[in-house]
């Protein structure tokens, strides 16, 4: 097929200025896949839409390697790892009948990252994820008024899960909306928005090879991956006749069986020292550790293995990362729905974002979210003006490098916003690269409404061209760019703000404190436990009730003394202290402990038996 591109014809002052922006090129597989009537689509993985996604070097992967090879070395050597092992995965789910794979596979890389950074074990929902990708796929004119049916979603991408932690859906757990495997569908009228459990700070796609046994240095990129971030989200060709045992826990297969993968799952770890005459056809020892969608009974765990010799498990991978707690109050997206790496350039590229003001109070900045492409570097401006040929009034955020494709997010100190402001994202690149743009050339995205007068793009920064009014080939295609702003809302007196501690008063086995608090945000606090000016926190576990302005504090039993409760709040504190007399851990699992001439005997069941001493 020829490739198609699109060239903008600028003029500046009295010169024609040609400058060829391209589309990406796409990939065999992709083209073979559109190929496939509408039936045929729904069994299948949708490939990558761009050829130049297949052009990772090899170079890029070691060199990612050399970089961390001093903090990882024991970890990349060592011929086993399993992060299931380390309490770090989340129980297999069932997926049923429907193609939802790609949901099941990518939640649980987003929950495993969570339980790794210690942020919390969550339960996600499958069938809101689904939701609120296919509700923002639709204009209101065409979609928004009718039903969503989960049958329309058999095959999906990694990216649309990308799209539901980056955006401002928010989440609902599974026991607020369980899965069904039947096709259901949902009014839009109906539509739930989640509460943000958690906050998304990147995400990278990766294809490593053309579709043939895994190379050492793939194996390796994986393996950085599982240990940085958890688990890897890959894609593979899933026949249930070329496991070599009933048992279904070894497995290989090759392009001789078919071309393209039709099974999204979660790679949890390795084992290279796996005998190679465990999987039919293998000719060298090793394999990933594969989490399945297929509930946590098949294969006696829900666990299996796939070859390094398979010849799909290192083609496509997909990496969700520094998932944190929300601490943010607004979220800005300049598109519903993530796309695709969908233009190709060489040189410099410009992408604008209008964001308006969601509230009337001043905003802090905390964090901004954009796309990165392979081999680029990149700065990010802020304008508060809205005047793009105006670069004298831009404000540098950051600027940096990337070797992958993805989202790339940056925390900030906080940059003050009153008005409407604009993002600006300025790459470069010595060689063709592509960064992620949401374009209504895609199935997926093509009913969605792009907005006029609020993205634009440009080459120079002199002449800018409004992305929804793009034209390819004298074809009209409408875009946004994938632009992410974090804010919290400030206001005028909370520099005044204030807390102090009113009491601690004992309570039979806890400590209650209460506090008042004067325009003092909660996220704003800060606390710790000292015993003669040690931090000796980890001994107690607080818990604190802001509704009640009040913590309850309760001790390991481990330690004894005067202690001191401090409460800090941007560079102010509040302290006071309690007292536990004595600290006696007993033979038995029972522990008896003197509090405040009171001897507390726990007993099993969370109840305890209080002398008078």
């Amino acid at each position: 097929m020829k490739k198609i591109s699109m060239f903008f014809i600028l003029f500046i002052m009295s010169f024609n200025y040609v400058n060829a922006l391209e589309m990406c090129t796409p990939s065999d597989e992709y083209l073979k896949y559109m190929s496939l009537s509408e039936e045929k689509r729904a069994l299948y993985v949708e490939p990558n839409y761009c050829k130049e996604l297949e052009k990772n070097k090899k170079e890029n992967f070691l060199l990612a390697l050399i970089k961390s090879l001093s903090a990882y070395l024991n970890s990349f050597t060592d011929p086993y790892y399993n992060s299931n092992d380390m309490g770090l995965v989340t129980k297999p789910k069932y997926q049923g009948g429907l193609g939802t794979c790609w949901a099941f596979s990518s939640i649980s890389a987003v929950e495993t990252n969570a339980l790794k950074n210690k942020v919390g074990s969550y339960d996600f929902s499958e069938s809101h994820l689904i939701y609120s990708v296919l509700q923002a796929g639709y204009s209101d004119e065409e979609g928004k008024k009718g039903k969503y049916y989960t049958e329309n979603f058999n095959g999906g991408k990694v990216t649309y899960a990308a799209s539901y932690f980056l955006s401002d859906y928010g989440q609902l757990s599974e026991n607020q909306m369980p899965y069904s495997d039947r096709e259901y569908m949902i009014n839009s009228n109906s539509y739930i928005k989640g509460k943000k459990m958690i906050s998304l700070g990147g995400f990278s796609l990766a294809n490593l090879n053309n579709y043939s046994s895994c190379k050492s240095d793939e194996i390796s990129y994986i393996k950085k991956q599982i240990i940085n971030y958890g688990s890897v989200q890959a894609s593979m060709y899933m026949d249930e006749a070329l496991f070599k045992d009933s048992t279904k826990n070894y497995y290989l297969s090759s392009t001789l069986n078919s071309s393209l993968p039709n099974h999204g799952i979660t790679i949890i770890g390795w084992d290279d020292n796996i005998s190679s005459s465990y999987f039919n056809g293998a000719k060298r020892n090793g394999a990933f550790i594969i989490k399945n969608s297929w509930g946590p009974n098949w294969s006696g765990d829900g666990l299996f293995y796939i070859s390094y010799d398979d010849s799909f498990i290192c083609r496509n991978t997909a990496t969700f990362y520094d998932v944190s707690n929300v601490t943010f109050d607004n979220y800005y997206a300049s598109a519903d729905m993530l796309g695709a790496p969908t233009f190709t350039f060489n040189g410099n590229l410009y992408m604008s974002a209008k964001f308006s003001k969601k509230t009337s109070k001043d905003e802090q900045i905390k964090r901004v979210s954009f796309p990165v492409g392979e081999n680029t570097t990149y700065t990010v401006y802020i304008s508060y003006d809205n005047n793009l040929k105006n670069q004298s009034g831009w404000k540098k955020i950051v600027e940096g490098s990337s070797d992958v494709y993805g989202i790339r997010s940056v925390n900030l100190a906080g940059l003050k916003v009153s008005s409407d402001f604009t993002i600006i994202v300025k790459y470069y690149s010595s060689s063709n690269t592509s960064v992620f743009t949401t374009c209504n050339n895609f199935e997926d995205t093509r009913k969605m409404e792009y907005s006029s007068n609020t993205n634009f793009m440009s080459i120079n920064a002199s002449y800018w061209i409004d992305m929804k009014e793009l034209n390819i080939s004298s074809v009209n295609i409408a875009c946004e760019p994938n632009i992410y702003v974090y804010t919290n809302s400030v206001s005028q007196t909370i520099v005044q703000g204030n807390i102090i501690i009113n009491s601690i008063t004992n309570n039979s086995d806890n400590y209650i404190v209460n506090i008042t608090r004067d325009n003092v945000s909660a996220n704003d606090i800060n606390y710790q436990i000292l015993l003669s000016n040690s931090d000796v926190t980890s001994h107690f576990t607080i818990k604190p009730d802001y509704n009640n302005n009040k913590y309850t504090i309760y001790s390991d039993g481990l330690v004894s003394g005067t202690f001191n409760f401090v409460i800090k709040y941007r560079g102010k504190q509040a302290m006071s202290s309690f007292t536990i007399k004595e600290s006696i851990e007993s033979k038995d699992t029972n522990l008896i402990k003197i509090v405040n001439d009171n001897v507390i005997i726990n007993l099993s069941n969370n109840k305890s038996i209080t002398y008078q001493k």
